[in-house]
């Protein structure tokens, strides 16, 4: 019988709504690779597709129903990275020596 499941891949991290039945999965959303596509580097890449899985952001139609839903995604998406470049800021700062 096929369930609903949140899935993660365990290599890449990103997280998947799927139908499950037993060993067999099929992704209902985001779609696999559709960042990929984008040639966006890692990790805003994996960012931006979990961003869109929180969103339940699966389709074409889903996105054009709710564009704010989709410019939201993408924003929380740069604000991880924009963490992570902060956080860089600072131990790169931390780690000078005054002259």
């Amino acid at each position: 019988m096929m369930q609903n499941v949140e899935w993660k891949d365990p290599e890449t991290g990103r997280m998947y709504e799927t139908m499950q039945d037993g060993d067999q999965r099929m992704v209902i959303g985001p779609p696999e690779g559709l960042v990929d596509n984008l040639s966006l580097p890692e990790p805003f890449a994996t960012n931006l597709h979990n961003a869109l899985y929180r969103r339940k952001l699966f389709t074409y139609k889903q996105v054009t129903a709710n564009h704010k839903n989709l410019i939201g995604a993408l924003q929380e998406a740069l604000s991880l990275d924009a963490q992570i470049l902060t956080e860089a800021f600072y131990n790169f700062e931390k780690e000078e020596v005054p002259t």
